[in-house]
């Protein structure tokens, strides 16, 4: 096989790995959001509205009468739907039962916008696509009552990017999910023809060679939740199975080979030994003893943010799509992610319906630079299109299937930024 195309690579995703203060209230999160996100919305204002209406704080619109106005704020969407922990607590001493359901929302949903110290009702705004935690900037009117009437809107929107690089030949990145070594009994066979597909044994040596890395977006040690035995306490413990440990140590094994053989990038997933709430930090190095050994092997963290040859990618393992597609009528995996860059936010449910840790000085999931490539994982098929900024930012967007149901990988060409699944099925 021809010599691997190497290419240079530097990881950007320090703060998420940094550690947070545990003792402050998740209300701060908030709070740090708006403060953050309140300059890029004057920006936008100015550059939709200029001058012609007044920014106005919340707890000031009954102070003085304003014909229109424009209010600035975060988003909370009232769902009578939404799991609720006294809820559950109630369903376990047989008060009160709950029907399972996966997609939460309903007609009854309300919208409201809050800000440090006042929350108004919002009317004339469609929530259907709107999650809690969007901070925007809304032009209306104060009707009386606690509510506002919506005229128009504006998110933060994409942010600037850097100058797309240019390849003079063709380089690929091959992305994986939900590899799910728990059940690799399943598709052992598919995950022994992608190692040697990458090792160039199955012919198309050319094009093999061309790829430069490996990213692997979560759920590579199992793809749903380790069953729990039924109670009634919020606290209840799951040891660690015996299907677990071997299945990090199969994974280990696979992981050896392909990084003997290429740079991969492993990030952690929702069912992943790793924390359980976002971000969630790289896993341990002493779980994979064979394939720690290699400079080739980079445990990153989720989300990921990296830069590839001056390309910049940023993704997340699924947890943020998912928990969008859930709280809103966004139904596919690419709307969500191009939404997530509209409203310039890589998680805006957490700390809501997503865990998240307790920031308080600032929220990491901001995205600060608009990106080349956008992810995310574990979906249930793959997409890809292009999207297009107001400044001509132009963004890949990747939905990665997971590879224990499809038997598929997804190879993204660099110089093009198209992008095909590659298939390891057997017949």
């Amino acid at each position: 096989m021809p010599e691997r195309i190497a290419l240079s690579y530097k990881n950007c995703s320090e703060k998420f790995t940094q550690s947070p203060d545990y003792k402050k209230q998740y209300c701060s999160i908030y709070l740090s959001r708006l403060k953050d996100m309140e300059p890029l919305l004057v920006g936008r204002i100015q550059r939709k509205w200029g001058d012609q209406y007044p920014i106005c704080q919340l707890h000031k619109l009954t102070e003085q009468t304003y014909d229109k106005v424009i209010v600035i704020g975060t988003l909370f969407k009232d769902q009578k739907l939404k799991p609720s922990v006294l809820k559950r607590l109630a369903e376990g001493n047989q008060l009160m039962p709950q029907p399972l359901l996966t997609h939460f929302t309903d007609e009854s949903d309300a919208l409201y916008m809050e800000d440090e110290v006042q929350r108004y009702q919002i009317l004339n705004l469609d929530h259907l696509k709107l999650v809690t935690g969007i901070t925007c900037a809304l032009l209306g009117s104060d009707v009386g009552k606690g509510k506002f009437q919506v005229n128009d809107f504006v998110f933060a929107s994409f942010r600037t990017q850097i100058d797309r690089p240019v390849f003079t030949r063709a380089t690929y990145v091959l992305f994986l999910s939900g590899l799910d070594f728990t059940h690799q009994e399943k598709h052992s066979v598919n995950l022994q023809l992608l190692t040697y597909w990458i090792g160039g044994l199955l012919g198309d040596s050319e094009r093999v060679s061309q790829v430069c890395r490996v990213i692997i977006a979560g759920n590579s040690i199992s793809t749903e939740p380790t069953k729990a035995k039924t109670t009634i306490s919020m606290v209840s413990k799951v040891n660690d199975a015996p299907d677990s440990i071997e299945a990090v140590e199969a994974f280990d094994e696979f992981l050896l080979h392909l990084c003997q053989l290429v740079d991969v990038d492993v990030m952690p997933g929702q069912y992943d030994p790793s924390n359980h709430i976002l971000p969630q930090k790289p896993m341990h190095f002493c779980m994979y003893p064979q394939s720690a050994q290699y400079k080739s092997f980079n445990q990153v963290s989720n989300p990921y943010k990296c830069q590839i040859g001056g390309l910049s990618f940023t993704g997340t393992s699924g947890q943020p799509i998912k928990d969008i597609m859930r709280f809103s009528e966004v139904t596919d995996s690419l709307e969500a992610l191009q939404c997530c860059l509209e409203w310039n936010h890589l998680a805006p449910t957490a700390p809501d319906t997503l865990g998240c840790f307790p920031f308080y000085q600032n929220d990491p999931f901001i995205i600060e630079e608009c990106p080349h490539v956008f992810f995310a994982g574990n979906q249930e098929k793959f997409a890809s299109k292009m999207v297009q900024g107001d400044d001509n930012q132009e963004v890949c967007l990747i939905s990665l299937p997971e590879f224990s149901q499809t038997h598929q990988g997804v190879l993204l060409n660099l110089e093009s930024l198209i992008c095909h699944t590659v298939s390891f099925e057997t017949k």
